[in-house]
């Protein structure tokens, strides 16, 4: 069963994540707001991201398994590869091959925005690596 297919589910997006979606959006300049797309039973936020001196395209998808799952999130925009981006442009931010207990993603704090906001820390962790060639934060174990 999918994200959209359950009471809970539904519930969830209709009382916290889309809530904070507009509070996001609310305010910002139309290229860096948030845009949702369903694709199947997944919702897709599309959005653009600057963190520095470039902006990139960047999707976040709530899969059927969210919020229990973290999302993933994918930079359309062409990177130079580095040691923490994953197969796709997927970007490493949940600790990768962590169990559920043991990654920080956790649905009774976060929402969908956490992921945004991650994502913007990557890009800037990102541009600091471009530029210098030492990534700025430490490894996740």
């Amino acid at each position: 069963m999918g994200l959209l297919d359950t009471e809970s589910g539904k519930r969830r997006l209709l009382s916290v994540d889309l809530p904070v979606i507009e509070k996001y959006n609310d305010g910002r300049d139309l290229e860096f707001r948030i845009r949702i797309q369903k694709v199947g039973s997944t919702l897709v936020l599309c959005y653009n991201l600057k963190p520095g001196h470039n902006v990139y395209s960047i999707e976040t998808r709530l899969l059927s398994s969210y919020p229990t799952v973290p999302p993933e999130t994918r930079i359309q925009t062409p990177l130079k590869h580095c040691p923490h981006l994953l197969e796709g442009q997927t970007l490493c931010l949940w600790r990768q091959g962590s169990t559920r207990t043991s990654n920080r993603w956790d649905p009774a704090k976060f929402t969908c925005i956490f992921a945004v906001q991650a994502a913007w820390r990557w890009l800037a962790c990102y541009e600091i690596w471009h530029d210098t060639g030492e990534w700025p934060l430490p490894e996740a174990k």
